[in-house]
């Protein structure tokens, strides 16, 4: 009579339990429940649940500014193509004064044309992996960009306060010294400042640090300051504009950075 070897009951719950109990760790199950993400994969990077959520509806706004880095005012922006097609979508918009637009896109990849005076300035596209995300990329020109992008809620369009010019004008290169500072704003300003030596350390940021004159000269949308020195030949020269610009409505500047290189001989002009 042939008999059959009998495990015994303990060694045969032990082992179910590796296998199922303890698949988490189990070396066979490990790649199903923790795959290895490759980064260079935008399925992985985005995480599957995005993506299998489909395209959604978003809302974008953002300033377009030209090589010199001055507001596009009153431009135009053409949807050239996209990606996902949901019904209720931008085809157009034409920029306000401060060059800024609001468009209504789906996620995904959607490629843009602007047009100044009736002339294309260039094209872009912008990529929204998943509402709160965006990238820019393909921009056909060299020095046009898109700034201050953010993401806004449905049923209500955001006012803001921005920057359309300055004197120097943003990614300038001259090669004399700069007479003063002057900044171009999209609403008048709130000209109350009772300490104006401390409202120009708090919102006119430089570096390499100028030594600015301690009083502002405002007009109705713009300030204009003086200096007394702290530019050189050669440097390039990063302005921060800070939140404590207001305008008269109470609305908080939108963050610019304004950049100028002295180039030789920076002389007085």
């Amino acid at each position: 009579m042939n008999r059959h070897p009998k495990l015994p009951t303990s060694i045969v719950l032990v082992c179910l339990w590796f296998l199922l109990g303890n698949c988490y760790f189990n070396p066979l199950v490990q790649p199903i429940v923790n795959p290895e993400i490759d980064e260079n994969d935008p399925v992985s990077t985005l995480g599957i649940a995005a993506v299998l959520a489909g395209p959604r509806t978003v809302q974008i706004t953002g300033q377009v500014v030209d090589q010199y880095g001055v507001a596009v005012s009153g431009g135009t922006l053409t949807i050239v193509s996209r990606t996902n097609q949901l019904d209720g979508l931008s085809d157009s918009n034409t920029l306000n004064p401060a060059g800024r637009f609001y468009l209504t896109l789906s996620t995904g990849e959607t490629t843009i044309r602007v047009d100044q005076a009736g002339s294309e300035l260039f094209r872009f596209t912008i990529t929204i992996p998943f509402p709160g995300s965006v990238i820019v990329n393909n921009i056909s020109a060299s020095g046009p960009d898109l700034v201050n992008l953010e993401f806004y809620g449905p049923g209500s369009t955001p006012e803001y306060f921005d920057l359309v010019t300055s004197d120097p004008t943003p990614n300038s290169a001259d090669n004399s010294l700069p007479t003063y500072f002057e900044f171009t704003f999209s609403e008048p300003l709130d000209t109350s400042v009772s300490d104006q030596a401390a409202w120009i350390a708090a919102n006119v940021i430089s570096s390499p640090s100028i030594t600015f004159n301690t009083t502002i000269n405002f007009a109705t949308n713009q300030f204009t300051l003086t200096y007394s020195s702290g530019i050189s030949v050669g440097n390039t020269y990063t302005i921060i504009l800070g939140t404590g610009i207001k305008s008269q409505t109470g609305k908080s500047l939108s963050p610019r950075i304004i950049k100028f290189t002295c180039l030789s001989p920076c002389m007085p002009s």
